[in-house]
């Protein structure tokens, strides 16, 4: 037997010199030397003949072609500049409104390589990156960037946009990209700098005493990009042809399948020849029901299951790159019922529920007490011995704001113009605070207050919660669990995309209450997973803010005498999750 080679002697291993790294790259080395070739080259190193460069003349053209590679990384030309200016200008106008869904669809569809409809990620970055240079380098916009205030964001963004900001008052922000991506990781990059551009239009906004979308459009002005053809099936946005080629470049940077992604292309390609041959588009949803029957009934049974991956990549693709993935949905919902298995959930709910349930009785209620969305519900109940007013939409009045915001113990302030600096706490609108208006319909669905119309009152239940002394014990686990579930599920008739930072917000913490391992990292370059673990981590702090949970570097832990109410809670969201997919998910 003899030894294996060790890469170094491989053929089509290209080591790369010790502290440069190559950006945005996944993949076998064969891939790595196809994408470097062409630089090198232009070098005079000729990969085929690796063994026959000098060893110091190959170290620097490495060097030489990796910088020029990852600048191409961030800098893109004609349509792709085009799309990638559009979409920061659309994400910079939402980040401004405050659109969460809308901010969680357009970062969805952005990924590692760009497509027809999207920039890659490396492309946006570094279009935001030059557009901040650009302002901070205009010295005519001075005057309006001696203040610009940052949102509250984590600590970690704050650090980000700080760094870019020192940055780009020198003009150097797009030229230290490597730098700002190495401390601080792609993704925390490119959402610190869309806080950054938002931070900064709204000061020059208010500086000249404009309309943001004005400021807006004057420094991040629309792009002319290539329109698809005209003659295009209604709802498609390329050709069959275009698909299938973004497609397979989607696939190159999907690391389980990168090796063999021209091979799936080719497979799937037939695919879409048979289906349109009967007069069926794969390409278009609408089509997808009778392709996926005409795919099971025409392909050889050794091969189904191949053939049903294959199309689950896709609409993976789909639902990853499109400018509507919602119209994806149901497709990916079937073929995700077909392939994946149908294994039990790795949570013990009866396990979980047993050991809730051996807390003290005493201490499990004098927990649930303490917490402020049972205590203020007393409070409410004194101040609504008579009726009160509430808005059209059923809020509570801005006079009422910071009362009932005292009552579960946030510190909040109803007022018709919002300061400028902007304060913590300062709202137009008890809608603007979701967990004010969360703990305001739990109260409505147990019953214990009723709106009817504009006026708020006591409502059936209120007798059955209001005691002479206190809450009753059944009473207080049934308003945290209904909170807890209201909280997870509330936002999604608005933002379905919601539901995989929902799911994977109860995911964890029915880890934390098994004690089973954290759930893994998100790779730093997965844009849509990186987004549902931020937006995972905002809800698990918003549950900590109000005594429901604890979180530690991170992961989330519940509080022994809380976990059955909790848990119970979890429950409830899952049971409308399911009613929920069907509903929206399925035929």
């Amino acid at each position: 037997m003899t030894d294996a080679q060790p890469p170094s002697d491989q053929p089509d291993f290209l080591p790369l010199p010790p502290g440069v790294e190559l950006r945005h790259y996944s993949g076998a080395a064969n891939a790595l030397l196809e994408e470097l070739a062409p630089l090198l080259a232009a070098e005079g190193i000729d990969v085929d003949h690796l063994d026959e460069a000098d060893p110091e003349e190959l170290k620097a053209a490495l060097i030489r072609a990796v910088e020029r590679h990852n600048l191409e990384l961030s800098t893109p030309v004609g349509d792709q500049r085009a799309r990638a200016i559009n979409t920061l200008h659309e994400l910079t106008l939402a980040q401004h409104q405050q659109d969460a869904a809308l901010l969680q669809t357009l970062l969805g569809s952005i990924g590692p390589v760009p497509t027809r409809h999207r920039p890659s990620s490396g492309h946006l970055t570094g279009v935001t990156m030059e557009t901040l240079d650009a302002i901070y380098r205009n010295e005519s916009l001075h005057p309006a960037l001696h203040i610009v205030e940052l949102p509250v964001v984590e600590r970690t963004t704050k650090a980000a946009a700080q760094h870019i900001l020192g940055l780009a008052a020198k003009g150097r922000a797009f030229r230290s990209l490597d730098t700002l991506l190495g401390n601080h990781g792609g993704f925390e990059i490119s959402r610190a700098g869309m806080h950054l551009l938002t931070a900064t239009i709204e000061a020059i906004a208010g500086h000249r005493e404009l309309a943001f979308d004005v400021v807006l459009d004057e420094l991040v002005p629309h792009q002319q990009a290539s329109q698809p053809s005209e003659d295009l099936p209604p709802g498609l946005r390329a050709t069959p042809q275009e698909y299938l080629e973004d497609f397979e470049t989607w696939l190159k940077s999907q690391p389980e399948v990168s090796d063999i992604a021209s091979k799936i292309t080719e497979i799937f390609a037939s695919m879409v020849a048979d289906a349109q041959d009967v007069g069926l588009n794969p390409h278009d949803p609408v089509d997808f029901d009778d392709w996926l029957l005409l795919v099971q009934e025409h392909t050889d049974s050794k091969y189904l299951v191949t053939a049903l991956e294959i199309v689950k990549y896709y609409l993976q693709f789909r639902l990853r790159t499109s400018i509507e993935p919602e119209r994806w949905h149901h497709a990916h919902a079937q073929i995700t019922d077909l392939t994946l298995p149908h294994e039990d959930p790795p949570w013990d709910f009866e396990k979980i529920y047993d050991i809730a349930q051996r807390i003290d009785i005493r201490e499990r209620y004098g927990a649930m007490l303490n917490l402020s969305i049972v205590s203020g519900a007393r409070h409410l109940q004194q101040w609504l011995t008579t009726p009160r007013g509430a808005t059209e939409d059923g809020a509570p009045k801005r006079e009422d704001i910071h009362l009932l915001g005292d009552m579960i113990g946030m510190q909040l302030h109803g007022v018709a113009e919002l300061p400028r600096p902007p304060l913590p706490g300062y709202v137009q609108s008890a809608l603007d605070v979701p967990e004010l208006m969360i703990w305001w319909w739990s109260l409505q669905e147990v019953g214990i207050i009723r709106v009817a119309g504009t006026t708020v009152e006591l409502g059936p239940a209120a007798e059955d919660y209001f005691g002479p002394d206190r809450i009753p014990f059944d009473g207080a686990e049934g308003l945290i669990a209904t909170f807890v579930k209201v909280f997870l599920i509330h936002a999604l008739e608005h933002a379905p995309l919601e539901i995989s930072s929902v799911g994977h917000t109860i995911g964890r913490l029915l880890n934390a209450l098994q004690n089973l391992p954290p759930m893994e990292p998100p790779s730093a370059d997965d844009f849509r997973a990186q987004l549902v673990a931020q937006r995972s981590d905002e809800y698990l702090n918003s549950m900590a803010s109000l005594g429901l949970v604890e979180v530690t570097d991170g992961q989330p832990t519940i509080p022994a005498p809380l976990a059955a109410a909790v848990f119970y809670g979890l429950m409830m969201a899952m049971d409308y999750i399911d009613e929920f997919m069907d509903e929206h998910f399925s035929s």
